[in-house]
């Protein structure tokens, strides 16, 4: 887990390096505490009833590079990536409906835990990046919401079954070094990039 650490934070400063023009302030991915309640968001809602949560991505189309998923989850994050299904829309779809749907199986024989997981992609929305930059100020997560203004794009992760949040935040982990963008969790409280992922999922091992 050290290691992923360790590459997550290489990670998040090759972020902030690809939107240096908008401050050094980019280099900070997570958030040490929250704030205000959501209007729209439950804050601490039961783990049945989640959700999604949005992983804000730099790339311009709605397809999922699954292979890279794969990867990065092998050579940084200590877990395999599995694909059960997945769902391509056409490009003329793509361009009023959602994008690639898929469901995945994530597992970490070291750590001993595994979850299914299903990802979403869509276009960014004005609602999302309201959502952002007030998840922003509750979180004092400088930057970050300007970061997510330079995605077009963005994949909504959901459990599928029962919820396994070291699966959930591993995966979000995942995501935000393939996107190179921000996570905003269900709970609206901040965002957070890789280093903030694998923080969380460490420090839920190490209360095991």
């Amino acid at each position: 887990m050290r290691a992923a650490l360790e590459t997550g934070r290489e990670l998040e400063f090759y972020s902030a390096a690809v939107i240096r023009s908008h401050g050094a302030n980019f280099a900070v991915f997570f958030a040490k505490r929250n704030r205000w309640p959501h209007p729209r968001l439950k804050i601490g809602a039961a783990r049945g009833s989640l959700r999604e949560v949005r992983v804000f991505t730099q790339r311009a189309d709605l397809t999922i590079d699954l292979a890279e998923l794969v990867r990065a989850a092998h050579r940084y994050f200590e877990a395999t990536v599995e694909v059960a299904s997945r769902n391509v829309e056409s490009r003329s779809e793509a361009s009023t409906r959602p994008g690639d749907r898929v469901e995945i199986l994530i597992r970490s024989e070291q750590h001993g835990y595994e979850g299914r997981l299903s990802i979403q992609s869509r276009r960014t929305s004005p609602h999302d990046l309201e959502d952002a930059r007030e998840a922003e100020q509750r979180g004092r997560a400088a930057g970050m919401a300007a970061l997510a203004e330079r995605c077009p794009t963005l994949w909504e992760v959901e459990s599928v079954g029962e919820d396994n949040e070291l699966a959930r935040l591993n995966l979000c982990g995942i995501l935000a070094s393939v996107a190179l963008g921000p996570v905003l969790p269900d709970d609206g409280a901040t965002l957070y990039g890789v280093r903030g992922a694998m923080e969380r999922v460490d420090r839920l091992l190490k209360a095991r």
